[in-house]
């Protein structure tokens, strides 16, 4: 199990290969014909596969590899008759669609004539024959889907009780002697039967003759990792600090990026290479090539990713800020958890090619446990470091409480809770349960290491090649992180103890999708209905800025009519994209009506104040009665129309505040719209003046104001009316018409400077309001203000 996570962790990229693998060989299997499949017949084959599956499920002797193997073999003949169902045959559909044009079959008790009735017949014996094949591999399907069931669950059960089997504990001293013997005694072995095997006369011919090319080889291999590899890595790290240009400092980054893997991968290769060309065959070590490949990977990949996520010679490439000390620490950390990876599966094949005692595993796993465990807290606590002098950057969603929601503090969290795990459950016993705590722990934190050199690859590409566009590339790095973020989960998945099996399972699931309501939806169908509808939608747009910006302006419409039919445009371009989007990815949702009907009633409960909105935004677009740039007034607000939507319109009062009006309120409301038919509109100005005043000279200088006035139409003329006899003025009226009613306040205004002036000038008063006040007993209140005054002094 645990053999697979570093393979895949170190080629992460293979992902994408893998899948498309997946991929072709689905589209391979549907391709072919039935009788394509294999020299035999589909359904023997089908039923000799599933009696040996049933077999081994009822005697449960067969080992898990074997188990797998035999699972492989029954997912591979259930992808072969899903094919078959989903292709189906032409020879059935072109009868079922002779059948169907006989009409309908007869009830019972009802008769056809006798030429129709021996065609249908006829057609449905041929029908039913060259139906067989699909039928046998929908019974085939079943049967498949019953067997990896039953599998899985034979294989998890045995994991289950691996996991819980418990060890003699290696905190007992007594073990540890003979830990220590036993493990000399299987090196004593490996070096005495490599030393037997190169003297032997004929075993050792090809070790003797190439001894010399392995040990050159093994001496450049170590002069790149000591000599080459520090003195090249510390020019390059000293071009990147020194460049004064952009292009120069990221051209020696990426190089010295490329070098940090580069290198060390070659001075590995090279001493991989030269213990292969030795050609040495050790029964005692039968593991020990893998065993070397294995370290020649994961040490330089964890060196790489210690540089590429903490840079302590670039600190400006760094993605946790933290002093120059502290980042050497954590790549040192991040190096040695690599180690213990490698020194996992060295014990894994050193099981495989010796047969220690109980307590002898037990001790050793105990010992890697323990270096992953404390390397895991060294980890943990440099993440979680806070140097002085070092800014330390905060998640947006960190702001209301860092040490909970934090991402980086819950990793070290986390990364403390399974050290201590691991040491206790190692401790009592449970190697297994402990490994899987400390080991996929490491490889999650190489996961998302790599990851996140990924994400910032594609995120600086991306800047790049499309600086100049602002939304794509602030939508990039959501894209970017979200592909990531998928391809990383089988690995993850992989990692914490998924088998190949299931990935592959959830992969076959994904193209072959589920059936929901008569309809089969899979990834396929997903991918083509999102990206019809998303083409869909980019082409709406794109006609909407080229109706909008180049046709519509060369006509006499106006601004709200351009904008009305620009908007209806965007409402029949998505629904002709949603529909055409069904239609392309073959959805049948005839089926959903019935479903559809009955949820349609409690949505249209639920939803009748935005279904009426939205409709009547629809009826605004038609029949205009609203416009966006008029100048309407409802429910007491008054203002321009700025926007038309779906669900509500946007107003701009004159304070420059935006009301957000439901679009049922203008349709069944009562709206005063000032600017519907025209922008003309009348304006009324009240003056009063003083009892007394000259009334021909008041209108003669309130005429002259409205007459000299630009904005003022002068037909109709303007009129001026004595309204009636105040309390303390003269009212009249000043009514005339405006060309331009959105001027009704800067017109008001000059006209009142101007009357006011006028009025000044000819001696009317403008009055303002005066009350009589009657006093009664006035002989009586000066009578005690009198006492009032008298008393005073004697008081004082």
């Amino acid at each position: 199990m645990f053999k697979n996570r570093l393979r895949l962790l170190c080629v992460f990229a293979a992902l994408f290969l893998i899948s498309l693998s997946f991929a072709g060989g689905l589209a391979r299997a549907q391709s072919e014909p039935a009788d394509e499949l294999g020299a035999i017949e589909p359904a023997i084959r089908w039923d000799s596969t599933a009696k040996r599956a049933e077999e081994a499920i009822t005697n449960k002797r067969a080992s898990n590899a074997a188990m797998e193997a035999l699972r492989a073999e029954v997912a591979q003949q259930r992808d072969e008759a899903f094919a078959i169902i989903s292709t189906g045959n032409i020879e059935t559909m072109t009868l079922a669609a002779q059948i169907k044009a006989l009409g309908p079959a007869p009830k019972e008790g009802e008769a056809e004539t006798p030429a129709v009735a021996n065609r249908r017949a006829e057609l449905t014996k041929a029908y039913d024959e060259a139906n067989a094949p699909v039928l046998a591999a929908r019974q085939a399907y079943g049967r498949a889907e019953v067997l990896l069931s039953e599998i899985d669950k034979i294989i998890r059960s045995r994991q289950q009780n691996e996991l819980l089997q418990r060890a003699p504990s290696p905190l007992i001293p007594t073990y540890w002697p003979g830990a220590i013997a036993e493990l000399s005694a299987y090196i004593s072995r490996v070096g005495t039967e490599a030393t037997e095997t190169i003297l032997h006369p004929m075993q050792g011919i090809q070790a003797r003759q190439n001894a010399p090319f392995a040990i050159i080889l093994a001496a450049i291999g170590l002069i790149v990792f000591f000599l080459l590899q520090p003195r090249l890595l510390r020019r390059v790290d000293k071009q990147a600090n020194g460049s004064l240009t952009m292009f120069r400092k990221t051209a020696f980054t990426a190089l010295a990026l490329i070098l940090r893997f580069a290198l060390p991968l070659l001075g590995a290769a090279l001493l991989v290479t030269a213990l292969y060309s030795l050609n040495l065959t050790l029964y005692s070590a039968r593991s020990l090539n893998v065993v070397a490949v294995t370290f020649a990977i994961c040490l330089p990949l964890a060196y790489w990713l210690g540089h590429a996520l903490f840079a302590p010679t670039l600190p400006e490439l760094r993605f946790i800020p933290m002093s120059d000390d502290t980042a050497a620490s954590a790549m040192r950390a991040s190096v040695g958890l690599g180690g213990v990876l490698a020194l996992e599966q060295t014990l894994q094949r050193m099981e495989q090619d010796y047969t220690f005692t109980p307590e002898t595993l037990s001790v050793l796993s105990f010992v890697t446990i323990l270096t992953g465990s404390l390397l895991l807290w060294r980890f943990a606590s440099l993440l979680s470091r806070d140097d002085p002098g070092v800014e330390q950057a905060v998640s947006p969603i960190a702001e209301g409480d860092a040490s909970i929601f934090n991402p980086r503090h819950l990793i070290t969290y986390l990364m403390r809770i399974a050290a201590v795990a691991a040491l206790v459950f190692s401790a009592i016993g449970y190697a297994q349960i402990a490994r899987q705590a400390v080991m996929p722990t490491i490889s999650t934190l190489g996961l998302i290491a790599f990851a996140l050199g990924v994400y910032r690859l594609m995120v600086s590409a991306s800047h790049a090649a499309i600086h100049d566009d602002r939304a794509i590339s602030a939508l990039f790095p959501v894209a970017a992180g979200t592909l990531v973020t998928l391809a990383s989960l089988p690995l993850l998945a992989l990692s914490w103890g998924a088998r190949n099996a299931d990935i592959s399972d959830a992969w076959t699931m994904m193209m072959q999708g589920v059936e929901v309501g008569g309809t089969r939806i899979s990834f396929s169908v997903v991918l083509i209905l999102v990206s019809v509808f998303i083409a869909g939608v980019f082409i709406t747009r794109w006609l909407q800025r080229v109706l909008g910006s180049t046709i519509l302006p060369r006509t006499r419409l106006d601004s709200g009519g351009r904008n009305a039919m620009v908007t209806g445009l965007g409402y029949v371009g998505i629904i002709l994209s949603a529909l055409i989007a069904v239609s392309a990815a073959g959805l049948d949702l005839s089926s959903l009506a019935i479903v559809a009907g009955a949820l349609s009633v409690g949505i249209g409960f639920g939803l009748q104040a935005i279904v009426s909105n939205f409709i009547s935004g629809i009826i605004l677009l038609v029949e205009r009665p609203v416009k966006e740039g008029d100048w309407i007034d409802v429910a007491g607000k008054s203002g321009i129309v700025k926007k038309i939507a779906v669900r509500s319109t946007r107003i701009e009062t004159f304070d420059r505040h935006e009301v957000i009006v439901p679009n049922s309120d203008l349709i069944t409301g009562t709206v005063t719209n000032m600017t519907l038919s025209s922008r003309t509109g009348r304006m009324i100005l009240p003056v009063g003046v003083a009892y007394g005043s000259d009334l021909e000279k008041t209108r003669d200088i309130l005429l002259a104001a409205a007459r000299e006035n630009e904005l003022v139409m002068a037909h109709p003329e303007p009129n001026v009316l004595f309204m009636g006899l105040g309390e303390s003025s003269l009212d009249f009226e000043l009514r005339c018409f405006l060309s331009d009613v959105y001027s009704v306040v800067s017109v008001r205004s000059e006209l009142l400077f101007r009357i006011y002036r006028e009025l000044g000038a000819a001696g009317i008063e403008i009055p303002f309001p005066q009350r009589d006040i009657n006093l009664r007993n006035i002989a009586e209140i000066a009578q005690a203000f009198g006492q009032a005054g008298r008393e005073e002094p004697s008081e004082a």
